[in-house]
């Protein structure tokens, strides 16, 4: 199965270098920028779904902060509450899993794909090795065990930031949330430095993209409140 899916992540790859190509601009990393974006757009309706939980998760924090201090002492009446209370809002309290659920076989079928894409000696007959190579990175095959790692990290961050800003964070893990904020860039950053280049490149990518979707999102969400409440 997962073979299969390796194969599918280098057919899609190639379908995208072929695309480059055709726009006489023939080039591994651009073609692996557009299939993030390709990613980002299959995943959009999930994504959306996810933040206008997480939004409606952070205005109902003080009425679940009534609820756990009211039953404080009996955690099954309170989460009864709070079931209660999230199906009156129509919140999923785990709407945020998704999207890092499906997101996560395609990193592992992504890093595989690549490590085999682009190995001199293994790559597929298809692959122009030559084209191999995107900026610093001679082969996106191999690790960048500096430049492409601070991006990450810094990328990651900023993803997170803006997230906890537009309030697609918030919750009763808000505490810990703060923590991750500042840990997984780090932690995502330091191993990528084992990463093929390119799937730290599609990383990048991937929170440059989740930025400029969340603040679409969020602008989009209050054009629909503004709306609503002149009517």
């Amino acid at each position: 199965m997962i073979d299969a899916i390796v194969d599918f992540m280098g057919r899609l790859l190639l379908f995208f270098y072929l695309l480059t190509e055709s726009l006489g601009a023939p080039n591994y990393g651009l073609a692996i920028i557009i299939f993030t974006f390709f990613i980002k757009l299959i995943l959009f309706p999930l994504t959306r779904k996810q933040y206008v939980s997480m939004a409606k998760m952070q205005e109902i924090q003080p009425e679940l902060q009534r609820i756990q201090k009211k039953y404080k002492n009996n955690p099954e009446k309170s989460q009864q509450e709070m079931m209660k209370l999230y199906q009156k809002h129509g919140v999923n309290p785990f709407a945020g899993c998704l999207p890092i659920f499906i997101q996560l076989p395609i990193l592992l079928a992504l890093f595989k794909a690549l490590k085999d894409f682009f190995d001199p000696q293994r790559h597929p007959d298809f692959v122009n090795i030559e084209m191999a190579s995107f900026l610093w990175v001679p082969n996106l095959g191999s690790p960048d065990p500096i430049f492409l790692p601070i991006l990450v990290a810094v990328s990651t961050f900023v993803q997170q930031k803006v997230s906890m800003h537009y309030g697609a964070a918030g919750g009763p893990g808000e505490s810990t949330q703060k923590v991750l904020l500042y840990f997984m860039p780090i932690f995502i950053g330091y191993i990528s430095r084992t990463f093929p280049a390119g799937l730290a490149l599609y990383w990048v990518m991937y929170s440059l993209f989740g930025i400029i979707e969340q603040v679409l999102i969020k602008k989009k969400t209050v054009v629909v409140k503004e709306e609503a409440g002149k009517k």
